[in-house]
């Protein structure tokens, strides 16, 4: 088995057919920053995808949901959208137009 280390800015796209869930996995390109010319929008290259069974990725949902609970994730998480590193919930609901 391959095990490599890799970082990843976010994950551009979820893709589920047939209990299958396949993640394409991007990072920010170092070649070109966000610039006016371009409505300051990041560029991401494509690292790469995660193909799971269903199963596997509910268990991971359920795994990032005890996480979402642990007072220091939300501690770091209330301090990043402070910031404004990180959206609010308001800015959410806000860009959905609700």
């Amino acid at each position: 088995m391959n095990n490599k280390n890799m970082f990843v800015d976010t994950i551009s796209a979820i893709n589920v057919n047939n209990g299958i869930v396949k993640m394409n996995l991007v990072a920010q390109s170092s070649e070109q920053q966000p610039t006016d010319d371009n409505n300051n929008e990041p560029k991401f290259d494509d690292l790469g995808q995660i193909t799971m069974p269903l199963n596997g990725f509910l268990y991971m949902l359920s795994v990032i949901e005890g996480l979402m609970q642990d007072d220091k994730m939300k501690d770091m998480i209330q301090r990043f959208q402070e910031a404004g590193i990180i959206p609010t919930e308001k800015d959410i609901e806000k860009a959905q137009g609700k």
